[in-house]
């Protein structure tokens, strides 16, 4: 959707999904039943771009629910929401690029207490926030350098937290841990590019922990 002033358009993207498999045995009965359902929804606001700053800025949404019955149950029926906040800005200035962005997420993920897996009522939240900046150089003409250092974080996934029992599909006992806390990680990027005509150069070097 087209716009003015200091945003210049906006974009609407949204889907649901209602999944189901059943697992059948050589007597043609059914052994297990898999079911996820869920939807995601975003809004982006991409600004107009004035003396070399642009920028994108966006707000998603997204839900999931997880349900097994039957003898491969390895999970809890569990639930899954996430919303997260993110802005991405840059900064042209003649040869020089700088690029900045920050994502904040929320999430929450719960599971029913399940006599089977012996398994109580469990819930996490957490808040996470990633985020990196980067400059980009143009040397000489064809030529550019450039530098990124980002740090970002991942909240647990409803199998990591909860998991409790043999899973087909990989063959393995799974078991979760609900006290984990969300992962982290940094790490930096040096790249060199050179681009003329029908010749592309990229060299990289980078370090992530």
């Amino acid at each position: 959707v087209p716009l003015s002033g200091f945003f210049n358009q906006v974009r609407l993207r949204g889907g649901y999904a209602d999944y189901r498999h059943n697992e059948i045995e050589d007597t043609g009965e059914i052994a297990s039943t898999f079911r996820t359902s869920g939807g995601e929804g975003r809004a982006e606001l991409v600004q107009a771009e004035k003396g070399g700053w642009g920028g994108t800025s966006r707000v998603q949404y997204f839900q999931r629910k997880v349900g097994i019955d039957g003898e491969e149950k390895f999970l809890p029926n569990s639930k899954q929401r996430q919303t997260g906040l993110f802005t991405m800005q840059s900064l042209v200035r003649g040869p020089l690029r700088l690029e900045g962005g920050v994502r904040v997420e929320f999430s929450k993920l719960d599971a029913n207490a399940d006599a089977d897996l012996g398994t109580p009522a469990m819930d996490r939240d957490f808040t996470t926030v990633s985020r990196s900046a980067g400059v980009a150089y143009e040397v000489s003409p064809g030529w550019r350098a450039g530098l990124t250092l980002s740090r970002s974080a991942r909240a647990p996934s409803i199998d990591e937290l909860f998991a409790n029992g043999p899973h087909a599909g990989t063959q393995a006992f799974e078991v979760g841990n609900p006290d984990l806390d969300p992962e982290k990680s940094v790490g930096v990027e040096a790249s060199i590019r050179k681009h003329s005509g029908p010749l592309k150069l990229t060299a990289t070097a980078y370090y992530n922990r």
